[in-house]
C-alpha cells in the first residue's frame, strides 16, 4: 500500500519528513540491528551509475525497489548530462573508480523540463522560465536538439514529448561515450525511460 503523501500537510512537512525517517530507521533496526552499522563501515559497492531527472516522481531507489548502495546517483532537471556540466562530468568520473559496470540515463514521460525546451524550440517562452534565467540556460542543449530533430506538432502532442525524452536521453548517452574516462573503461551505457503513467522502466536503446 502507497504511504500517505506528505503534501496533505503542508505546515508540517519539515516534522513528517524527520518521524517518517525515524520510524523507517526503527523498522530496519528491529529487523537487523546490524543493517545500518554495518552500511556505514563497509565500502559501497555500486554496480549502476544513474543519471536522472530531478522530478520528485522518479526515485530510483522506489523505482528499481532496489536497497541502499545499490545504485549511485546524480539527478538534475531533464536528466543532461553535457561535456561542459562539471558536476555531472565529477560524478562519472567517481563512479567508475567504484567501480560501476553501467552508466544508465533516465529520462520520462511527462518531464516538465523536456515540456519547456520543446515549447521554447517553437519560440514560446513558459511564464515561469524567464529569459537568460538558470533553468533557461540549463535547457540551451534541449531547445537545440529539439530543433535539430524537427518535426514537431503545433501545439506539442505527449508523442512529441515522449519523442523528445528518449531522444534527449539518447543524446546524453552519446556525450558520454565520447568521454576519455568512459572509452578506457569497461562500462555498459544505457539509455532508458520511466513510464510514469505505468510506473514501468522501458529500453529505448543508445
Amino acid at each position: 500500500m502507497a504511504t500517505a503523501r506528505i503534501a496533505s500537510d503542508v505546515a508540517n512537512i519539515d516534522r513528517l519528513l524527520l518521524e517518517r525517517n525515524a520510524a523507517w530507521a526503527q523498522i530496519i533496526t528491529d529487523k537487523d540491528p546490524a543493517y545500518f552499522p554495518n552500511l556505514a563501515t563497509s565500502k559501497q559497492e555500486p554496480k549502476v551509475l544513474w543519471i536522472g531527472c530531478a522530478d520528485s516522481r522518479v526515485p530510483e531507489t522506489t523505482i528499481c525497489n532496489s536497497s541502499l548502495g545499490d545504485i549511485f546517483t546524480h539527478r538534475n532537471i531533464a536528466n543532461l548530462a553535457t561535456p561542459t556540466d562539471d558536476s555531472a562530468q565529477a560524478v562519472v568520473q567517481y563512479a567508475l573508480t567504484l567501480p560501476v559496470d553501467y552508466i544508465i540515463v533516465v529520462g520520462h514521460t511527462h518531464c516538465g523540463g523536456i515540456q519547456a525546451a520543446l515549447s521554447i524550440a517553437q519560440g514560446i517562452q513558459p511564464p515561469n522560465i524567464p529569459k537568460d534565467s538558470p533553468v533557461d540556460r540549463w535547457l540551451v542543449p534541449i531547445v537545440q536538439l529539439a530543433k535539430e530533430l524537427g518535426g514537431w506538432n503545433v501545439p506539442p502532442t505527449e508523442a512529441d514529448f515522449r519523442r523528445l525524452a528518449v531522444e534527449n536521453a539518447r543524446r546524453q548517452v552519446a556525450n558520454l561515450s565520447k568521454l576519455a574516462i568512459v572509452q578506457d573503461a569497461p562500462v555498459h551505457l544505457r539509455a532508458w525511460l520511466f513510464e510514469i503513467e505505468k510506473g514501468r522502466l522501458v529500453d529505448v536503446g543508445v
